[in-house]
Parts: C-alpha cells; structure tokens; sequence
C-alpha cells in the first residue's frame, strides 16, 4: 500500500510539472518592439482628387503626404489610421470615411456613411488587408 501511494504520489508530481512548463510556450508574449505603421488619406471634395499614404513613422508625415499627393487648395485629410486600413466611399449627397484593422470592414463603414455609395479609394498600412 505505501508503494502505490508513492507511485500515484509521483506519477501526480510528474504531471504536474508537465503541465507547468508546457503553459509558457501557448502564451506567447507579444513582441517586445511591435511597430506602429500609419496612413492617411485625403479628399478634395470640389474635383474627387484623393491622395494616400501608407507605412509612414507617424501621423503627422503620413498626413502631410496623403495631401500633398492630393495637390489641390480644398484638400483635406479625411481618415487616419494606424496599423490597418481607410477607405472613402461615395454617395449620391455624402461622402462617407472608414478605418479599421481590415479592409472588408473599413470598406463596410465607408459605405454606410456614404448611405451606400461605392469605394471610391482605399489604402492599407502592411500587414493589413
């Protein structure tokens, strides 16, 4: 009887341990330096001119650049992002704006702010789509 107690005793212990160290390797922590990548886009609303910008360092650049690829007066940045994707969407009486981690759904809100208009432009950062 005491042999048995022991056996189930280690046999427990093994298991336990087992288990403890296999937990570090599904939690993954995530990468100590993950790296932001910014994105803008631009409308001019008087021409439909549009211009992007996608992978810059920080807003600030990737703004400055989405207008100056648009190049007219009335242009104005019209969505920003980090890490994902913009898209503008034309209407019949609106122009609607959408951002988020994958195309499909920044299409998705660019459309139902334009009350169902078409894509009209879209970009996305890497990584994303």
């Amino acid at each position: 009887m005491n042999i048995r107690k022991r056996l189930v005793t280690a046999g427990l212990i093994a298991v336990g341990v087992g288990s403890a160290l296999t937990v570090p390797s599904i939690v993954d922590p995530a990468p100590a330096h993950a790296y932001s990548y910014y994105g803008a886009i631009a409308l001019s609303p008087s021409t439909g001119q549009t211009g992007r910008s996608w992978d810059y360092d920080n807003s600030r650049d990737a703004a400055n650049v989405a207008l100056s690829y648009c190049s007219y007066s009335d242009c104005k940045v019209v969505t920003q992002f980090v890490n994902g994707c913009g898209a503008i969407a034309k209407g019949t009486n609106y122009w609607g704006y959408g951002t988020a981690n994958h195309l499909y759904t920044a299409q998705s809100y660019a459309r139902y702010y334009s009350e169902g208009g078409y894509i009209y432009d879209w970009v996305c950062t890497s990584g994303h789509s």
